[in-house]
């Protein structure tokens, strides 16, 4: 009776459901309307029930005619559906308040519904699953609970999809800007999915749903835009994000309570093969932006040499230009941007960035020397010369320094490593990039190193260069007819360095002292290549006396000159004086007395016992009264007695240089290259 009471009224039952459906004021209408739709199914599906059992071969024009009899039913079975699926796909705004007459108690009456469906597909496989020919309704299973979570995850993959409004046509900054508008939104949804959880039932676990439905979203979305082509801050602001996402400000906040390291440890964002890729990328991107950032700092240095402009000065008044600030902020902010992507690439974006300082160091070398070739050439052209060559010495000076400080502080988080029994992110598996280890970048910052310091020994030698061509003249006279009769050649030396030293006092101590030392050399040796070569012999005491007067003379002044850059409060003495080779071979040369010869001769010697037996000869054999075979036999047996004695290594320097020919001076970096052993040490002593 029951039954033919829903077949009897059934047009008017579905327009109840109809109207019920279309009255979304109050979500008690989505139960009557179930409810309805329930009777008249529990009467269609008891009448095709009573069909099957009768197992007649024509009872399939019975179920033909019952299931069109009850179409409409299907109809509203489809526009109730609907409707759930559109309140659920709102769930979080409706939890929230945000959705305008709705509220959970709607998504609570979907979610009843569907549990009721999904009880009655229950009933109906498990009568299946004990008897294969057990009657199933049609539309059965309706999978609804299935459904539901489909409509839940499209909105969540729309909500993350749909946020990107623009591209990089629109907007440069568009992934950043995209990026950012997902974290509050995943942020905001998440906490209103925990809101949320005592709507759904508890075997549901919506919360962990939720979680892993927004992460396989970003995690298909990011795996999209970087399967694209990205600039160089595009890709360092999708690899800082992906770092982000992790991150106590993200996932892993703590109002959460997400584990967000055990979910990206099951299905990381982006793959490791993509992630290696997108390094790769990185660091070529990094090369490529060095390599022209490189090349216009030397090429906007060049052009300011040729502007004739004096460089700046700092606090202790030396020159300096903004290269080394350029070069290394360079390298810092390659590096801040590395670790934005990755530790693991570090290794080699600092790697890479000493390659292409290795290649700075000659292309700077090459443009100060060819500045320097054009000064030469025409003098009056370039009237800041000097003064730019010495800033590019102390430039060069502050590399050595930036270097060395990076170097440390690779040493010290390698040993830092070694005392916590860990170590760096290496081997680096990635296809392009070259595993380096922290031990070969502080070789590689050693060569470089190297290459900053024969740099500055170049510079250092041009100074040095102008200065011997002024007092080239001079030189050539010290210890010659002209320079016993009466010259000016050594003041004209002395006046001529102090007047150059106006300039020379803007270099950093090291490379002035480097400098200074340099031509001290050169203006010793010249007298010692003076001697050696008999530019001056001579034929009376007399001549010896005054000779022997006037090289004390020149060693006075000589020895004032350096004391005043010697006292310099920035020096610290780093300055030590050779002159008193010269005093002592004035003595042997003015002795009147030759039977003590031997003895002034074994005080030479003691003095400088690394002197070369042919230099002390020719010593011996300027006097008159001493012939070439005695003053090579005397000289010979002084020099053995001292053998053991203790040597300075820097006469060995000087002996070695006065080998030297007139004509290798110029443009020789020999002498520039005297302090180079010690020069970094000198730096690290002054830092």
């Amino acid at each position: 009776m029951e039954n033919l009471k829903h077949i009897f009224n059934l047009q008017a039952t579905l327009q109840e459901i109809r109207d019920a459906l279309d009255d979304d004021k109050s979500g008690g209408n989505l139960l009557l309307a179930h409810k309805h739709i329930m009777d008249l199914e529990r009467a269609r599906d008891e009448l095709l029930a009573e069909v099957h059992k009768m197992n007649e071969t024509n009872t399939e024009k019975e179920q033909n005619l019952l299931v069109n009899f009850f179409k409409g039913v299907d109809v509203v079975v489809a526009e109730l559906s609907k409707n759930m699926w559109f309140i659920l796909g709102r769930t979080l705004e409706m939890v929230k308040g945000n959705e305008q007459g709705g509220g959970p108690q709607q998504v609570v009456t979907c979610l009843r519904i569907v549990e009721r469906e999904e009880r009655i597909d229950n009933f109906y496989m498990d009568a299946r699953s004990k008897n294969s020919s057990a009657f199933v309704p049609p539309g059965r299973p309706r999978n609804w609970k299935e459904k539901a979570l489909r409509s839940l995850e499209k909105t969540v993959v729309n909500r993350v999809d749909g946020n990107q409004l623009e591209d990089r046509s629109l907007n440069k900054a568009w992934l950043a800007r995209y990026l950012e508008v997902c974290r509050n939104v995943i942020m905001d949804d998440l906490q209103s999915a925990k809101v949320a959880i005592p709507c759904f039932p508890p075997d549901w676990q919506i919360y962990d749903r939720y979680v892993n439905m927004y992460h396989s979203a970003v995690c298909r979305k990011l795996r999209e835009v970087a399967s694209d082509r990205l600039e160089k801050s595009e890709l360092v602001q999708l690899m800082s994000w992906i770092k982000f996402y992790a991150s106590e400000d993200m996932l892993g906040h703590p109002k959460l309570k997400i584990n967000a390291q055990a979910i990206l440890q099951d299905s990381p964002v982006l793959t490791r093969s993509t992630l290696n890729s997108l390094c790769d990328q990185f660091v070529e991107m990094s090369r490529e932006d060095l390599k022209l950032w490189l090349k216009n700092t030397v090429s906007h240095e060049t052009l300011d040499w040729n502007k004739n402009v004096r460089p700046s000065e700092d606090n202790h008044g030396y020159f300096y230009t903004d290269l080394p600030n350029t070069v290394f902020g360079m390298l810092k902010d390659t590096v801040t941007l590395a670790k934005e992507v990755s530790v693991e690439v570090i290794p080699s974006i600092i790697n890479l960035t000493i390659q292409e300082f290795h290649e700075l160091a000659g292309k700077y070398r090459d443009a100060f020397t060819a500045y320097k070739t054009d000064y030469f050439a025409e003098r009056g052209r370039f009237q800041e010369f000097t003064s730019n060559i010495i800033a590019v010495a102390n430039n060069l000076h502050t590399c050595i320094e930036s270097t060395e400080k990076y170097k440390q502080q690779i040493r010290l988080s390698m040993e830092g490593e070694q005392n916590s029994a860990t170590s760096m992110p290496t081997p680096l598996s990635a296809g392009r990039r070259t595993a380096v280890s922290q031990q070969q970048l502080i070789e590689n910052m050693d060569a470089l190193n190297l290459k900053w310091s024969n740099a500055a020994s170049v510079a250092i030698n041009y100074l040095r260069e102008e200065v011997i061509m002024d007092i080239a003249p001079s030189l050539a006279e010290l210890f010659s007819k002209k320079w016993l009769i009466g010259s000016a050649a050594p003041e004209t030396i002395c006046m001529t360095i102090s007047d150059y030293y106006h300039d020379h006092k803007h270099l950093r101590p090291v490379t002035r002292s480097a400098l200074l030392m340099d031509l001290q050399f050169r203006i010793v040796s010249e007298y010692l290549k003076a001697i050696e070569t008999k530019r001056l012999t001579f034929t009376s005491y007399e001549e010896r006396a005054t000779a022997g007067k006037q090289m004390k003379s020149d060693v006075a002044r000589l020895d004032h000159l350096y004391a005043e850059f010697a006292s310099s409060d920035d020096m610290a003495d780093q300055l030590p004086l050779l002159t008193s080779i010269i005093s002592a071979a004035g003595e042997v040369i003015s002795l009147k007395d030759k039977s003590l010869l031997s003895l002034e001769a074994t005080s030479f010697a003691r003095k400088f016992p690394n002197c070369p037996a042919e230099l002390l000869a020719a010593i011996f054999a300027t006097r008159d009264d001493v012939g070439r075979s005695d003053a090579r036999s005397l000289a010979d047996e002084v020099l053995q007695h001292v053998q053991f004695h203790p040597k300075d290594q820097i006469f060995d320097q000087l002996f070695a240089l006065r080998q030297q020919e007139s004509s290798e001076w110029l443009p020789s970096i020999g002498m520039a290259n005297v302090f180079k052993s010690d020069f970094i040490s000198r730096l690290k002593r002054d830092n």
